[in-house]
């Protein structure tokens, strides 16, 4: 029998054995349908259907059916209207920016809506990526109509894909796709009216892909794809001054290497050859499998595959390293300052949000041991939004590690709410393994209670029931109490 460690190693290990081989699918439909039914070049549909696989396997998906045909049907069509994107993006850069922006920023604000229009959101990054390739590429100077069809069923051939290869892991491993993250009890209050943290993000958008269209066009000409993706991606996830400057660090260096490594490859390989192909794949599967371990590792992978992408269209990468390690560099910057400076999310602000998504799951995962259903796919987005709040409390941490490392006195508190939860994970995975008790009843309430007390900041936190006996439900109540202390104290 698998405990929860080694379970929790083969899932990843299906998992990216799975996205890889969709995005693999998905090329080579891609590719099909681009030489004998379009009559295009290979790389004019192939390449869409690598980055709308990739990047579509990284989106959270629903557990209700009609949700995802919706999903699938809404990704059609923006797959196809990224030639549209793409060509005014080329042709009429005002046009095509102020779409660019709408739609993107619009993403980020839909989120206040609730998990399923975030989802439905998710699907608009991986279409405006490919409508900058798209538009770089050519592919959007032909005539509108019929190659938009054709990205629309390129787009529909990777959703498929990647939603049967999720299928089949979970199938494989035995450890389902983290399921929707509950809503929170209520919606956090905002002190004087302010505006909401998701207005806030979206607005740092907006304002990041502005500044970083309007400079790129300026400084670098034709090149300017690069500065507004280094922008889009360092804002696109990140909540709070922290989170933004540590991702944008990391960014700009993981894009800096992976540039420089791609114009190495590009130097050594024929960027139209098979060595390139297998390059892209190999980079692919690569960043894939170093996320986890660090973003830098994963936007090197990415920056890798995008300079091969180009090269395979023309652009040599050797001849451009320094515009585009400019670009790059500059984009990032953009997305730090304004993340720093342009209406930004206290790190408090940001820490509630993701405790309530945390204790949300917790919440699911209580109510079916009491109900007697299975726990898998509450537990698996449990560990989902366990995943998304490590990155919140990497700056308190970092912080934490350079005042001990240089032997400074500090003011920094040895764990914040974030780790105090967090390292609640054991006891949640071995409270799954045991008979469902009694004494779990306890435990929901407080849960409850505190994502009431993180719902309405200022609110005094009400005092939770007594703790289990023994056992991991007593570390899980042991590590709720202390959370409350946390937020009763901020």
């Amino acid at each position: 029998m698998w405990n929860h460690s080694g379970t929790n190693v083969l899932s990843k290990v299906y998992y990216q054995v799975a996205v890889m081989a969709a995005v693999l699918a998905s090329f080579c439909t891609a590719v099909e349908i681009a030489r004998h039914a379009a009559g295009y070049p290979a790389a004019v549909l192939g390449v869409p259907g690598v980055v709308f696989a990739f990047v579509l396997a990284r989106r959270r998906v629903g557990a209700w059916w009609p949700e995802e045909l919706i999903s699938a049907a809404t990704f059609t069509v923006l797959a196809g209207a990224t030639v549209w994107i793409g060509s005014q993006l080329t042709a009429y850069a005002m046009i095509g920016g102020a779409a660019f922006v709408v739609l993107m920023s619009g993403a980020v604000w839909a989120r206040r809506f609730g998990p399923r229009v975030t989802r439905l959101g998710a699907l608009i990054p991986p279409a405006l990526i490919a409508a900058l390739i798209s538009g770089q590429a050519g592919a959007a100077s032909v005539s509108w109509w019929p190659i938009c069809g054709w990205y629309a069923l390129t787009g529909f051939s990777a959703f498929v894909w990647i939603r049967a290869a999720r299928w089949l892991q979970g199938r494989l491993s035995g450890v389902p796709e983290p399921g929707p993250v509950p809503a929170p009890a209520a919606r956090p209050q905002r002190k004087g009216g302010g505006l909401s943290i998701h207005t806030r993000a979206a607005s740092q958008m907006a304002v990041a892909l502005t500044v970083a269209l309007v400079l790129g066009h300026l400084l670098f000409g034709s090149h300017w794809p690069w500065a507004v993706i280094s922008a889009m991606v360092v804002n696109l996830g990140t909540l709070g001054r922290g989170d933004v400057v540590l991702k944008g660090i990391e960014r700009g260096l993981g894009a800096m290497a992976g540039t420089v490594i791609g114009a190495v490859i590009a130097t050594a390989a024929d960027p139209h050859g098979t060595a390139s192909i297998i390059a892209i794949f190999v980079a692919l599967a690569t960043a894939s499998a170093l996320r986890p371990y660090g973003y830098a590792f994963y936007a090197c992978g990415i920056t890798t595959v995008l300079s091969l992408l180009y090269g395979y269209f023309g652009e040599p990468a050797q001849h451009l390293l320094t515009i585009r390690l400019e670009a790059l560099a500059l984009g990032a910057a953009t997305a730090v300052a304004v993340g720093w400076f342009v209406m930004p999310v206290r790190r408090n602000d940001a820490l509630r949000v993701r405790l309530l998504a945390v204790l949300g799951t917790l919440t699911a995962f209580f109510a079916a041991r009491r109900d007697r259903d299975s726990t898998a796919g509450a537990l698996a987005a449990f560990d989902a939004a366990c995943e998304t709040l490590a990155a919140t409390t990497r700056p308190h941490r970092l912080h934490r590690a350079v005042a001990q490392r240089i032997h400074v006195t500090s003011d920094v508190p040895s764990e914040d709410a974030g780790e105090v939860l967090l390292s609640a994970r054991a006891a949640v995975h071995a409270t799954a393994a045991t008979e469902f008790s009694p004494d779990e009843r306890a435990s929901a309430k407080a849960i409850g209670l505190l994502r009431k007390a993180l719902a309405a900041p200022g609110e005094p936190v009400p005092a939770l029931p007594a703790a289990a006996a023994s056992g991991p439900l007593a570390d899980l109540d042991a590590a709720l109490a202390r959370l409350a202390v946390k937020i009763e104290n901020h």
